[in-house]
């Protein structure tokens, strides 16, 4: 799965975008087209892992993105693997989070877990004015 955040319109509620769209509260986000050239639905079986890549697209913003449901572990940043020895600037990745810090133009690859509960979900920034505006996208267990 691939996300990227991005600055959308000049003001107004869809100020922010996910993957180029506006926040669709009944909605399950498209995947960008992955390395096998597909673009699924962020729909994860419930007891699967999967690999989550969430992008900045840049704008100077930084945002500390929220997945919800499951913590994550951050294996890449920038394409540098941090699963062992984190970037100076993100100590956090050596740790289990539920929130991945995102400095402007970055790039995170997250190994997660979906093992418990099915039902819809959201992933959002947790900068306020981004997630009032609708920085955010929805996703599901099945």
């Amino acid at each position: 799965m691939i996300f990227e955040v991005q600055r959308g319109g000049a003001g107004g509620e869809t100020e922010w975008l996910v993957n180029g769209q506006p926040f669709e509260p009944n909605q399950i986000t498209t995947s960008l087209k992955n390395p096998a050239g597909r673009t699924p639905l962020a729909q994860q079986r419930k007891g699967s892992f999967n690999l989550w890549e969430i992008r900045n697209g840049g704008g100077g913003w930084v945002h500390p993105f929220h997945l919800h449901m499951e913590e994550h572990r951050t294996v890449m940043r920038n394409g540098k693997d941090v699963s062992v020895k984190a970037d100076a600037g993100h100590p956090d990745d050596l740790s289990r989070e539920d929130l991945v810090n995102l400095d402007p133009s970055e790039s995170v690859i997250l190994y997660r877990g979906f093992r418990d509960f099915t039902g819809p979900y959201v992933a959002h920034c947790h900068n306020l004015a981004h997630e009032d505006h609708a920085m955010m996208f929805g996703w599901e267990i099945v």
